[in-house]
């Protein structure tokens, strides 16, 4: 198991490296209705080290997202309140975020490429996952169970 992580985490970083496209295999699309029970509670984002300067808690509740970020550089840490909707397009699960005035401009929507009761990613909609698209085009999060699966 162990070695086989190694091996995912090595073609990760090649891909990322190379500025590849994602092997769409990696992270199979949903399909059918979003399953509220596996969106819903804590998450963090995780990029298997390549963001170290920084950290981002998400807490998905049913009435809206509570977004914590910490910058380890500055010491500084904001809390922020985002509005989502779930819907579909093209056949394919999305999320639109509404942004908070002084957040981001504008809204964005993702296509969630992967969810399970560990790990998800968000993919933006007219993007490639590419070098340097980590937490504006591509987003990934892992939860409490992750850690503890991996750590058997």
């Amino acid at each position: 198991m162990k070695f086989a992580k190694l091996i995912l985490i090595s073609t990760v970083m090649l891909l990322a490296v190379c500025g590849c496209r994602r092997i769409q295999s990696d992270l199979p699309e949903q399909t059918g209705k979003v399953e509220m029970k596996y969106l819903l509670g804590t998450w963090n984002e995780y990029y298997d080290d390549f963001e170290i300067d920084a950290s981002r808690t998400w807490n998905i509740l049913e009435e809206g997202i509570r977004l914590h970020t910490y910058d380890f550089i500055s010491g500084t840490s904001n809390d922020w309140g985002i509005e989502y909707n779930l819907g579909q397009q093209d056949g394919k699960n999305t999320i639109k975020l509404r942004y908070p005035a002084g957040m981001y401009k504008g809204d964005d929507t993702f296509v969630i490429v992967k969810l399970t009761d560990q790990e998800m990613a968000w993919q933006k909609v007219g993007t490639n996952f590419s070098r340097k698209s980590y937490s504006t085009d591509y987003l990934h999060f892992v939860n409490e169970k992750y850690w503890t699966s991996i750590a058997k």
